[in-house]
Formats: C-alpha cells, sequence, structure tokens
C-alpha cells in the first residue's frame, strides 16, 4: 500500500487532528512509499528500531513517536541522532498517534480497556484540551471492588497500584489511559464508582479516602497496549498488510 494513503486514511479514521496534542500525530518520519510490513509497538525506541531493521519493516507505527512539543526543532543529536539514523539508514517510516489512538471509541487504549473488563454502554469521558480522551462505562451488574482490582491486574498483566475509595461495588467506571491523574476529579464529579488510568500521583492517596471513587493505577505501558494492538489488527483486515507487534515492557 502507498504510505501516503496509509497515513491519510488513518489520520481520517482516528480523526487525528480532533484534539489538541503534545505532538504531531500521523507521519513523523518518511521512509519508502511502498508499505507491505509493519511493526507496532508502544513507545519509540532504538530498541524498537533495531528490531524493525532485523523484521525488514516498512513502517513502524506507534503510540508514543519521537517528536514532542517543546522540543521543536530538536537538535540531531546524540540517542536522538541513533535512533534516527536507524530510521533513514534502512528507509523505513514512522507514524505515531497518541491521544487520538487514546480516545478512540473502537480502537482506543481507553475503550479497548474497557471491553477487556465487561463495561457497555461507553461513552467519551475525560476532557483534555477541549475534548474527550478516554471512555466511560457501566458494568451489566455491579461488582464487588475486588473483583474489579483483580481483574484489572489480569487484563493488564501487572498488578495495579489501588487507591481505595469506599465502594463495596462498581457499577461505572472511568478510564483515561496513561498518565491522566487529573482525570481523576472528572470522574468524582460525574458520579462514577472507580477510575482507571495509568499513573499515579501523591495526592491521589487522600483524595480517594476522601472522595470515595477507587483510584487504580494499573501502568502507563501496561494499559496502551491495547491501541496499537487494536489498530494493527484492523490494518492486517483492512488491508492485508503484514503487521506484528514488539512488546518492550515497561515497569511504569
Amino acid at each position: 500500500m502507498d504510505l501516503f494513503a496509509l497515513v491519510a486514511e488513518l489520520d481520517g479514521l482516528l480523526e487525528a487532528e480532533a484534539v489538541d496534542d503534545y505532538c504531531p500525530n500521523g507521519l513523523q518520519v518518511e521512509g519508502r512509499h511502498r508499505v507491505e510490513r509493519v511493526v507496532t509497538a508502544v513507545s519509540a525506541s532504538r530498541a524498537l528500531f533495531s528490531r524493525a531493521v532485523a523484521m525488514e519493516a516498512d513502517l513502524v507505527l506507534v503510540h508514543h513517536g519521537i517528536l514532542w512539543k517543546g522540543q521543536e526543532p530538536p537538535r540531531i543529536v546524540g540517542s536522538f541522532r541513533e535512533r534516527l539514523r536507524l530510521l533513514l539508514d534502512n528507509d523505513i517510516s514512522l507514524v505515531a498517534y497518541h491521544l487520538p489512538l487514546d480516545r478512540h471509541l473502537e480502537l482506543g487504549n481507553a475503550a479497548q480497556l474497557a471491553r477487556r473488563l465487561g463495561l457497555v454502554n461507553l461513552e467519551p469521558f475525560g476532557e483534555h484540551g477541549g475534548a474527550p480522551v478516554g471512555v466511560c462505562g457501566v458494568f451489566r451488574e455491579p461488582v464487588p471492588a475486588d473483583e474489579l482490582f483483580t481483574a484489572v491486574g489480569e487484563v493488564c498483566d501487572r498488578e495495579p497500584q489501588v487507591f481505595e475509595g469506599d465502594r463495596s461495588t462498581v457499577s461505572s467506571v472511568g478510564i483515561v489511559t496513561g498518565a491522566a491523574q487529573a482525570q481523576y476529579h472528572q470522574a468524582v464529579t460525574a458520579g462514577l464508582d472507580a477510575y482507571i488510568t495509568g499513573e499515579a500521583t501523591e495526592w491521589v492517596l487522600h483524595q480517594a479516602a476522601e472522595d470515595g471513587v477507587h483510584f487504580i493505577a494499573a501502568g502507563h505501558y501496561a494499559t496502551e497496549r491495547f491501541g496499537v494492538l487494536a489498530l494493527g489488527r484492523w490494518l492486517a483486515r483492512e488491508h492485508d498488510l503484514e503487521v506484528e507487534f514488539v512488546d518492550l515492557p515497561n515497569p511504569v
């Protein structure tokens, strides 16, 4: 498939311009224009690009790219130079979708996690920059809080850090993946029973105890694998591309 046609389709599918983001979404590094083999991953790194070279990839698709606002134009030196060299020397493209891949109601990180947990009636949730970047949903029947904590650990493949509120059962949950501690307050305002994100911060211990809404930090990396996995499956199904996910676990 043609690189630019593929990126244009992904830009439209994910509504790449619909939210104010920390980075440019879409094509970040141009490589060869014929795309047949795609490597997906959560975050750009030299380790990932080395794997992509070994796998003879035409394109690398990630959630966290290499270009971020506040670093433009970056100096092409040190480790950043080495990352770019691997792509440019091997004519590999880099495509990244950050908040668009968090918020998509079908393929997004939050929606994919919500469905794995059994949540239904998903709606946009967690405003950032004037647009929702996560989802909220409900269980068909209330579940014991401890069961939810266990289920999050099983789905995310790591034990979550839980700051308990006062709900013995949980009916409604808000999810914004990654580092979205601030959106916890929106979960409280919305009357939800629990809130799931990737990272915690110091104030959530007392805030959860006082507000009563459970705060579950399941890992930044662990909560953001789902979107690129889903998007990779979409690419393989819709365009018959060869797609492989590279898992480079991160404890954060």
